[in-house]
């Protein structure tokens, strides 16, 4: 018998609360609910004559006594059960008062973003998990290094610096080469448990049985559908237009472009942080903030709503900090 989707989802809203420790406060849910036994972030329905923060202050002080301060956008997701359509907005609580307890009789924690994997989530929360989990740095390897075997070394000094979510770019070569220099660069990032994400097509990054994918901005315009499960995706982004469009697509993040002058695309007109800050600020989703950056730009870049920051020349002898 074939499953059954519902049209029309269902509405909840989740947040995703940080005490002093940096760590994040989860529930169980009960037994005979939906997904019962499961972990979760605490939550709940939005009922229809409220707005999405609404419910949120609401649930948060009914379910665990917390009383929101301020809260923003984190990520949307759209998921589909056999039995049940979700969508859920996701919100980063940024300042709350109150002692978190399990007001209806549930058992709560708070517990390392680290070891959120460990646990047993329900599948819809999966994507709150890769997100809290980013890494603050993307470096990008880049033709512009040199040669292929630069580009190795170069690849494999990031990785001994400790940064663990890298991009891979390399356009110039014909299918052949391509596999061949990427392959060794995969098997680079697999033996030292790095995430590298492959700047080429979705099918030819699942000819390589890639783990990650970088979605170009022609990919991102021109894509229809939905994108093969088991991979993640970030894409690269020039406009709020093309931030939604990936965000339609349901990407882990995104990479927003340039901030600043670049010397790769001198022509490129910069966004400005203030252009930056008010177009990462419209969407629910992560957004790294690439051109003319180097790690030492971090502080502002969050400051201006970026998760995080990406770049090539200014990753090239920095070390990665904390």
């Amino acid at each position: 018998m074939a499953t059954k989707h519902h049209d029309k989802p269902l509405n909840v809203v989740v947040a995703v609360i940080k005490n002093e420790q940096g760590q994040v406060l989860i529930s169980q849910r009960a037994k005979h609910a939906h997904q019962g036994g499961l972990w979760e972030f605490p939550g709940g329905k939005v009922e229809p004559a409220e707005s999405s923060q609404q419910a949120l202050r609401r649930e948060l002080l009914e379910e665990v006594n917390i009383s929101i301060h301020s809260a923003k956008p984190l990520l949307k997701i759209h998921h589909h059960y056999p039995d049940l359509f979700v969508c859920l907005d996701v919100y980063l609580v940024t300042s709350y008062q109150g002692e978190a307890m399990g007001m209806e009789g549930q058992v709560i924690k708070w517990i390392d973003i680290n070891c959120l994997e460990d646990l047993k989530f329900p599948t819809a929360n999966k994507a709150i998990i890769k997100s809290l989990m980013l890494p603050r740095y993307y470096p990008i390897v880049d033709e512009s290094i040199g040669a292929l075997d630069d580009m190795l070394a170069h690849l494999m000094a990031l990785i001994e610096q400790g940064y663990n979510m890298i991009q891979w770019r390399v356009k110039s070569l014909d299918t052949r080469a391509y596999k061949a220099i990427t392959e060794k660069a995969l098997v680079l990032c697999h033996e030292r448990k790095a995430v590298l994400f492959l700047n080429t097509s979705v099918d030819m990054a699942m000819a390589l049985s890639a783990q990650a994918v970088h979605l170009d901005t022609q990919t991102i315009r021109n894509f229809s559908g939905d994108l093969p499960e088991n991979m993640l995706y970030a894409a690269s982004c020039h406009s709020s237009e093309e931030i939604k469009q990936a965000h339609g697509l349901g990407v882990l993040f995104a990479v927003l472009s340039p901030v600043s002058r670049t010397k790769s695309h001198p022509e490129a007109r910069p966004l400005g942080w203030s252009t930056f800050a008010s177009m990462a600020d419209k969407f629910a989703m992560p957004i790294f903030a690439l051109g003319g950056m180097k790690p030492t730009d971090l502080e502002t870049a969050m400051r201006n709503n970026a998760c995080g920051i990406s770049g090539i020349r200014g990753f090239l002898t920095n070390k990665i900090n904390g």
